[in-house]
């Protein structure tokens, strides 16, 4: 969970990003990494140069890579594995898949899979949303290459967004053309992060656009105060489903769907549906009236005749038409008094 922050300095910011940003390892389990080498094949995927598994030090020793690199939001499975050259994995190293020249379409559909289970950052789209739209949507940003971003908004106003130079500008140009046109001039530039300093309504209009443009933002300070869905960035979830209820980690997020005014043009048409409807459920009631009339009638007409014989009659039935027979003429009439069994 990002902590709450009610107010952050510069200082306090690279603090908190500094034990995120450090480079680690692919550890992934070791059934793993036996399945996906036993099926490795003989060339690498990315350059197809035949490995050399005698040298475990060269550069052409089949390797384990991520199509997702878990920086950038990937899960640690199976399915978000593959083989490669040592060189290419180095090369590569934790950037996202799509800037490999040349990506194989079995790869790059591969990634697309595994992006959909990796974490997510929330759609602005309703609840009724069915889950292949939702994916649709997803697809849109997964098109686009992964960057990884840090990003913390205080209670004071005190709003930043920080590029590391391992995850920023060079891995996406439409990321780099973003953050010149919205973040404006850095607050620190420096070989290792650049910070930029935003206001609270244009913090959040970038954030957003950073998240649509496929950039994996991780919080490091939120708001104590959360308003709208705007204010729910910081949420992700590995589970489309919950993304797509507005229900990650037990936290109900918030539509802020805009209410349209309505014009006088469909005024004028809800009321004549609205007047349509009034008039066939009351001609409904008065047909239901006149049947339970008859039903009514004909009960009482059997009590009478029991009771003249001597019998006890059908009370319990009777009495059903009777209450039918009332329940029915109310809702035409208006309340009415209950009809007595001994009339």
């Amino acid at each position: 969970m990002v902590p709450v922050a009610a107010s952050m300095s510069l200082a306090q910011f690279q603090s908190a990003i500094a034990p995120l940003d450090v480079r680690r390892r692919l550890c992934p389990p070791k059934y793993a990494r036996r399945k996906r080498l036993a099926h490795a094949g003989s060339r690498c995927p990315l350059c197809s140069i035949a490995y050399d598994p005698t040298t475990s030090n060269g550069p052409n020793f089949p390797s384990l890579a991520s199509l997702v690199h878990t920086s950038l939001g990937g899960p640690l499975t199976v399915d978000n594995l593959f083989v490669c050259c040592r060189r290419c994995q180095q090369v590569r190293a934790s950037t996202d898949l799509l800037t490999v020249p040349n990506l194989p379409a079995d790869l790059a559909a591969q990634r697309h899979a595994v992006l959909l289970l990796a974490q997510n950052h929330l759609a602005p789209l309703p609840p009724s949303t069915t889950l292949a739209a939702y994916r649709s949507a997803l697809a849109q940003r997964h098109a686009l290459p992964r960057s990884r971003v840090y990003a913390a908004q205080a209670d004071d106003g005190s709003c930043y967004v920080g590029v590391s130079s391992r995850y920023g500008d060079t891995q996406s140009k439409g990321l780099a053309r973003l953050l010149a046109q919205v973040a404006g001039t850095p607050l620190n530039k420096s070989p290792r992060l650049t910070v930029y300093r935003l206001e609270d309504d244009a913090f959040r209009r970038v954030v957003w656009q950073l998240i649509e443009a496929n950039a994996w933002v991780v919080g490091v300070g939120r708001r104590s105060r959360l308003r709208d869905f705007q204010d729910y960035w910081w949420l992700t979830s590995a589970s489309v489903g919950e993304l797509r209820l507005r229900k990650v980690a037990g936290v109900q997020v918030p539509l802020n769907a805009s209410r349209r005014e309505v014009g006088p043009r469909a005024m004028r048409q809800r009321k004549l549906v609205a007047e349509r409807r009034a008039k066939a459920q009351a001609k409904a009631d008065v047909l239901f009236l006149k049947q339970a009339e008859v039903d009514f009638d004909q009960a009482m007409g059997r009590l009478r005749d029991q009771q003249a014989m001597g019998l006890p009659g059908e009370l319990e039935e009777t009495r059903y038409y009777v209450n039918r027979y009332w329940a029915a003429y109310s809702k035409v009439h208006g309340q009415a008094a209950m009809p007595s069994l001994n009339q």
